[in-house]
């Protein structure tokens, strides 16, 4: 993954709790780790009865979006705190599916270098964004504006500087030993 493909001013942070939990599950999922048993708690702490179901949805979108993609799709690694322009296309694509909205479902599936998604991918977009609205989760409308964001040079600096400092102060991995023992 790239600077370039995380997309400036954006956090993972500071989006709603069912745009995190997407994000994270498609991460774990792209790490092999898509069975974790925390993974399937989480989504059930959050949307009780319908967490099962968009776990399920999760790993159908999941996979099936990285094999039906004419391009490789670029999720963040695991620890990373930004958001990818794919990830927030994906969020988009699914607020998109809980409304029912078929041109921008084509839209963003477009955006993903899918043109026509096979049943299985449907399944996982149904799946996955009717878990979160029937659970009264739905996504945030305004997840698209995501893939518009920009940032100002000071806010990039910032960001820079606190990923910098966050290595040397033991906010990253292996931080706390780095003082410790150097």
């Amino acid at each position: 993954m790239h600077d370039h493909e995380i997309i400036p001013g954006v956090a993972l942070g500071a989006l709603g709790v069912s745009e995190r939990l997407v994000v994270g599950s498609l991460r774990l999922i792209a790490a092999g780790r898509g069975k974790c048993p925390n993974l399937g708690r989480a989504f059930e702490n959050h949307l009780g009865s319908q967490g099962p179901i968009a776990v399920h949805g999760a790993s159908l979108l999941a996979h099936s979006l990285c094999s039906e993609s004419e391009r490789k799709l670029t999720l963040g690694w695991l620890c990373v705190r930004g958001v990818t322009w794919d990830e927030a296309a994906i969020l988009a694509l699914l607020e998109a599916a809980q409304r029912s909205d078929s041109q921008r479902i084509a839209r963003w599936l477009s955006r993903l270098g899918v043109d026509q998604p096979s049943p299985m991918l449907q399944r996982g977009i149904a799946w996955s964004a009717a878990a979160f609205s029937v659970a009264g989760k739905p996504f945030d409308r305004d997840v698209e504006t995501l893939t518009r964001a920009q940032a100002s040079p000071t806010s990039q600096l910032r960001e820079q500087i606190e990923t910098q400092m966050g290595g040397i102060m033991g906010e990253g991995f292996g931080g706390e030993s780095f003082r410790r023992h150097h």
